[in-house]
């Protein structure tokens, strides 16, 4: 275990942890409803490898304190975050829900070396999100699928709930479009979420996925500062290969240090 410190910002505690190293600084952001220690394999890899992590329980997570959620007030733990640790021009690493705070702080921080999102890509919430479903289908597997989601939410907490609506109403790839850092965006293999659905679901969660590849090959396209690549994991890379996401890290900042962020 690093050294924890608590920061108090206006009503709300956040802690984090600070993994040692002397190297480059990285800034680490977890998923929905899990807490900093999901990182703590990877972050030693980080040290061993000359870069200096610290870990953060996000507002309502972890350590930290129960508080309302949205983007703007996260963003603002973020930066008290990297303004209690010295962090300087940290690489930012989220995964899922942490992922979109890494994308939300890349569109506000040009100086920052790279950001990374890791396999989040929200959940479908339109018909237009359903490739290759006619516009019949594509309602009814809207409906169905946010109405089995509603579902599985019954019992979350308010404040969870609450995520997901910030999430939800989150339109990712005009922030991925306003990026102003070099950011990379990693997928897992969307069929491991596959088995969570129903059988008669798994055909709209295809469609929904094929969505989501084919606007991420849109958003590279149009942001030279976009790169996109999928691993052979599940939704956690971080944890499934910690190993292989350290060297994928490694391969970026080096493109990045050296100008081309094509494809």
């Amino acid at each position: 275990m690093g050294a924890i410190r608590k920061l108090v910002i206006g009503d709300v505690s956040i802690v984090a942890e600070d993994h040692g190293g002397r190297g480059r600084d990285v800034l680490l952001l977890h998923g929905g409803g899990r807490t900093r220690g999901d990182w703590d394999v990877f972050a030693g890899l980080l040290v061993s490898a000359g870069f200096r992590p610290v870990s953060m329980d996000l507002r309502g997570h972890g350590e930290s304190s129960a508080a309302p959620w949205s983007w703007r007030e996260v963003l603002v733990d973020v930066a008290a975050v990297v303004e209690e640790f010295g962090l300087h021009r940290p690489v930012i690493i989220g995964h899922s829900l942490g992922g979109m705070v890494a994308v939300l702080w890349a569109g506000e921080h040009p100086e920052c070396p790279l950001a990374v999102n890791l396999d989040g890509h929200g959940n479908p919430t339109r018909p237009g999100q359903f490739l290759g479903l006619d516009e019949l289908s594509a309602a009814r597997a809207c409906q169905e699928m946010t109405s089995f989601l509603g579902e599985m939410g019954r019992g979350l907490s308010e404040s969870f709930l609450q995520v997901m609506r910030e999430i939800d109403a989150l339109d990712l790839f005009s922030a991925y479009r306003s990026a102003r850092c070099p950011l990379l965006i990693v997928s897992g293999d969307g069929m491991a979420f596959a088995s969570m659905f129903p059988e008669h679901l798994v055909p709209a969660w295809n469609a929904y996925c094929a969505w989501v590849e084919h606007e991420l090959k849109a958003v590279v396209r149009e942001a030279p500062s976009v790169r996109t690549v999928s691993l052979p994991t599940g939704h956690d890379p971080h944890r499934e290969d910690p190993e292989g996401l350290v060297r994928l890290l490694l391969e970026d900042l080096a493109r990045g240090n050296g100008g081309s962020w094509s494809g």
